[in-house]
Order: structure tokens, then C-alpha cells, then sequence
């Protein structure tokens, strides 16, 4: 079997996405499937039996273009649901919300000064960026969704009645594990991520202010979100916060091995891929609250509200006077590991190639 796990113009901006589309390639050529992996605007021009598209980049003129070719198509969507794009708890929303909202706004507002006719063209733009993703969803053979919440989130959302099956993102026990020789310091908290309104740093730092905990925040800049980089490390001045940049991902063993938490205080996550990392290397994990992580984390985590300081300055406090869960680590070893991923996704590839085949 050969097919192409495709995720156009992934490279701009890297991340947990992307890291999602290597490891399972990297794990589905272990069970001898034949993978190209491809961030191109197109599709590599070579013999396939399916193509994989990953995260909401895949729109439905990529879905066509494997349809021209004959190929069944699985998407994994990483769908982020409404009430992330529109509100948050209690009917709430957060900056980044808000800014969308803003930027929106501004943008009709401006094309109804240039007249009639450009404000039409202009709704309809905005409402043709939505109508993408559900007509792209709906044209896949297969959804290869994280969670079962994401799942039932874009039936309820969306409408969007494809076949899915739950493929849980995962983690490397391999690479991941306490590092010898590094000494964890017992009053401290980590974050690993791209830095980001969407991340809530900012929040973070501000929620942790006033107590003993020590802050290191491991990942690079966004790079179209300047304004709020300096938000944070003006926030941050006089502070126990640390800013240390990008770090190969082969190193964050280190880091995490050196701190007491983990804390992940996202307006939207659908797993978390650091929450499982830091769990392996002897971190307690703080997550959102917002999404799906607690499918994975279960009751062995400490959840908090993004939007509420005072609930994050909790979780961080409880976690680390509690120490990590074993029981999470267990957890991710038997279930959470690459190789899994790997077995469910070439599981629903030979369904779908078997009903291809059927008719």
C-alpha cells in the first residue's frame, strides 16, 4: 500500500500538527505501508492508493484533486468547534475570539464603504471560508478524528455525517522519559508551545503572579503574532519567568524533566500532544479545560478555565503540591503511543480501500 500523507503549506507554521502527520508516518512505514510525506500545494505526481490529508488546511479543492485521480481521501481534521470560534464558557469569549470577531468586522465594514456589490462579494467570502471545510469533510471517504468529542462536535456543529473513527494522537515513550542527571525543580511550572494568543500565555504568566512558582516558557514566536510576544515578556519583566525559545523537539525530554508541572492553558485543545509528553518525563500535567484532552487525561490531570486567572493559579498550586500521576503514564504507554495511532490508521485505511473495492 502507498499513500501520501499530505499537509499543504504545513511548513509555514510549525507545530503539534505537524509533528501528528511525521510520527505517524514515520510509525505506519513500521507496519510496511509505503508513505510520501508532502506539505506541497499538490499532490506529488506518482502511482498512490489513497491520499491522507491532515488539519483544517485541507480544503475541498485538495479533496477534488485526489478525487480526479480516482483516490479515496481520509481526512484528519483537528477540528476546533464553534463555541471555541464564537464563545467560550458561560457565553464567554476570549481575546482571540474577540479579535477574529473585530477583524471580520472590519473587513465587511470596509468593502460596504466601496458600495453594494463589493460588501456582497466580500459576506460571501467570509461565509465561503466556513462553507470549505464542511463541503471538504463531507467529500472525504473518512474523518480520522482525535477524539470522540471532536467526533460528535462537528455532527452537532456541522452537520457533517462521514464516516469517522477515532484515531488518538500519541507519543514516543522512546524519546520521552525523566532524563538522568536533571535535577526537577520542585517549585516550578513549564509550558511548551508556539507563543500565541490561542496558546494564553500571557494568561498564564498573569495568573502566576504573586506566588513562588517559577515559569519557563519553551517555544518560538508566532510569527504574526508580534504584538503579543511583547504583551507577554512585558507581562513577564521583574517576574520568575524565563523565555527560552525554540528547542529541537528531540530536547524537550530535558525540560520537561526539570520542571514539577506541566501547564497547558489553551482556549481549545483536541489532545495536547505536550500534556502526554510531559506526563511520560515525571511532570504533573494542568490542561485546558476547553476541548478534548480530559478523553486522554482522565481524572489524572488538573483542569482549568483559560479565561479565569484564578482558576489556573489553582490547578498550577494543586498540581504541584500533588506531584505527577503514575497512573497517566500507564495510560499512555498501553494506549497513547505512535504505534497505536499507526495500527488504527492503517485500520481505516484498508476499511476504506475494502468499500472502494466492494463497489
Amino acid at each position: 500500500m502507498k499513500v501520501a500523507l499530505w499537509m499543504p503549506r504545513a511548513s509555514e507554521i510549525p507545530g503539534g500538527h505537524v509533528i501528528q502527520m511525521q510520527r505517524t508516518a514515520a510509525a505506519l512505514r513500521l507496519l510496511g505501508v509505503e508513505v510520501v510525506e508532502t506539505t506541497d500545494p499538490e499532490l506529488p505526481d506518482e502511482e498512490l492508493d489513497l491520499v491522507h490529508g491532515f488539519g483544517m488546511g485541507v480544503h475541498a479543492r485538495h479533496v477534488e484533486s485526489g478525487r480526479r485521480r480516482g483516490l479515496p481521501v481520509v481526512i484528519s481534521p483537528v477540528y476546533v468547534g464553534i463555541r471555541y470560534d464564537s464563545r467560550g464558557p458561560e457565553e464567554r469569549i476570549g481575546a482571540r475570539q474577540a479579535l477574529g470577531r473585530l477583524s471580520r468586522a472590519v473587513r465587511i465594514g470596509a468593502a460596504g464603504l466601496r458600495g453594494r456589490e463589493p460588501l456582497i462579494r466580500r459576506a460571501l467570502a467570509e461565509t465561503d471560508r466556513e462553507l470549505d471545510r464542511i463541503r471538504a469533510w463531507s467529500a472525504a471517504d473518512m474523518l480520522l478524528v482525535n477524539a470522540g468529542g471532536e467526533r460528535d462536535e462537528l455532527i452537532a456543529d456541522l452537520g457533517v455525517q462521514t464516516d469517522t473513527r477515532v484515531v488518538p494522537n500519541a507519543v514516543d515513550p522512546g524519546s520521552f522519559a525523566p532524563v538522568p542527571g536533571v535535577e526537577r525543580v520542585r517549585r516550578s511550572a513549564l509550558f511548551v508551545g508556539r507563543i500565541e494568543p490561542h496558546k494564553n500565555q500571557l494568561g498564564l504568566i498573569k495568573a502566576l503572579a504573586g506566588t513562588d512558582i517559577s515559569l519557563s516558557i519553551v517555544g518560538p514566536p508566532h510569527p504574526h503574532h508580534d504584538e503579543y510576544v511583547r504583551a507577554c515578556r512585558a507581562a513577564a519583566s521583574g517576574r520568575q519567568v524565563e523565555f527560552v525559545g525554540s528547542v529541537p523537539h528531540d530536547q524537550l525530554a530535558a525540560h520537561y524533566s526539570a520542571a514539577a508541572v506541566h501547564v497547558l492553558p489553551t482556549w481549545f485543545e483536541t489532545t495536547g500532544l505536550v500534556s502526554l509528553e510531559a506526563a511520560l518525563c515525571g511532570c504533573a500535567v494542568v490542561s485546558t479545560s476547553r476541548g478534548h484532552a480530559r478523553e486522554y487525561l482522565q481524572d489524572d490531570a488538573w483542569f482549568c478555565d483559560p479565561a479565569d486567572p484564578a482558576s489556573v493559579r489553582r490547578a498550577v498550586l494543586d498540581a504541584v503540591n500533588a506531584g505527577p500521576s503514575p497512573a497517566l503514564a500507564t495510560r499512555i504507554h498501553q494506549h497513547y503511543t505512535w504505534a497505536d495511532t499507526a495500527t488504527e490508521t492503517l485500520a481505516a485505511y484498508k476499511d476504506v480501500l475494502a468499500r472502494r473495492s466492494a463497489r
